[in-house]
């Protein structure tokens, strides 16, 4: 009997790791950015398949809405195969940590808004509002559409084995420093202040063999309240007070509307650290003092401990 598997989903949901599964099991493979950037294209393609006897295809385009849908339900009817819809269930922060994840492996950074428009590369970089866009427009598939099986696939994130290192992850402005102006963030490094027991804390940390990284929204950078040199000065003289060596990633984009990954809480600064230092997110821990440091943490699959507590 002829079969149509149809994976759908969020973009940057998995898709792909599925679909290689179904492929080693016989099925022929028929993604519609391969064969003219069309459903129509694609449906032709299922079409000339089935000609040549080939029964069993896999699909793996988005299938975001019941319209995109349905053209491939009625092909499937018009040749009596069985069709069936294995959804993605991957929640919408794990769909932008897997198209951050994406970015850092290929291009060994984290993309900011400027270099994704510049790359032609759009079956791996995706923009947040690709990801936003597709989740306004989502309609979860249902049987009443004409499937003849609709499973839902939940979403698991797996590491290897070499994914083993263990991490503090620091936030700066109010859990490392403050400002002797009072000012949220310094715009000059004689405006910085360590707060107490911040130095003798990290040691002990260093002595249990984390290593020591940072990460910090700088959305001053983007509003013209600092340069962008003059922000990676503060930095310097922060690690420079604290007598510790400490790599901070951080974002220089503000919002709204939502342009980046790096920025807190989305966990792309997460991820390229994760990719960088081979990390276990299990074994991490992220000590800030905002919400957005929190969710940034349960994003990347760090441990959460507030600044106050964390240096009590």
């Amino acid at each position: 009997m002829k079969e149509i598997i149809l994976i759908g989903g969020m973009p940057a949901s998995g898709k792909s790791t599925l679909v290689s599964q179904y492929e080693k099991n016989g099925y022929l493979r028929i993604n519609r950015d391969l064969t003219g950037g069309s459903y129509a294209g694609q449906n032709e393609t299922v079409e000339a398949a089935f000609k040549k006897g080939i029964s069993k295809v896999v699909l793996d385009n988005l299938y975001i809405n019941k319209d995109s849908r349905k053209s491939i339900i009625a092909l499937a009817k018009s040749h009596g195969a069985r069709i069936e819809c294995h959804w993605m269930n991957t929640s919408m922060e794990d769909a932008q940590y897997n198209s951050a994840s994406r970015i850092v492996k290929k291009y060994k950074t984290l993309l900011g808004p400027k270099e994704m428009r510049e790359i032609n590369d759009p079956g791996m970089v995706l923009p947040p509002v690709v990801l936003f866009k597709a989740k306004k427009e989502l309609q979860k598939p249902e049987s009443s559409e004409g499937f003849d099986l609709v499973k839902t696939i939940p979403f698991h994130r797996n590491y290897s084995a070499e994914y083993k290192n263990k991490a503090i992850i620091f936030d700066y402005d109010g859990t490392l420093r403050k400002t002797k102006s009072g000012a949220h963030f310094p715009t000059n490094i004689h405006d910085i202040e360590i707060l107490p027991n911040r130095t003798e804390t990290i040691q002990k940390y260093i002595n249990q063999g984390y290593l020591i990284l940072g990460a910090s929204n700088q959305s001053g950078i983007s509003k013209g309240q600092l340069s962008e040199e003059m922000a990676i000065k503060c930095f310097d003289k922060t690690n420079e007070l604290l007598g510790h060596k400490i790599d901070v990633k951080y974002c220089s984009h503000s919002v709204p509307p939502i342009i980046c990954y790096c920025r807190k809480p989305s966990s792309g600064m997460g991820v390229a650290f994760i990719e960088e230092y081979k990390l276990d997110p299990s074994q991490c821990i992220m000590v800030g003092d905002m919400t957005s440091d929190e969710t940034f943490a349960k994003r990347s699959g760090f441990k959460y401990i507030h600044a106050d507590k964390f240096f009590a």
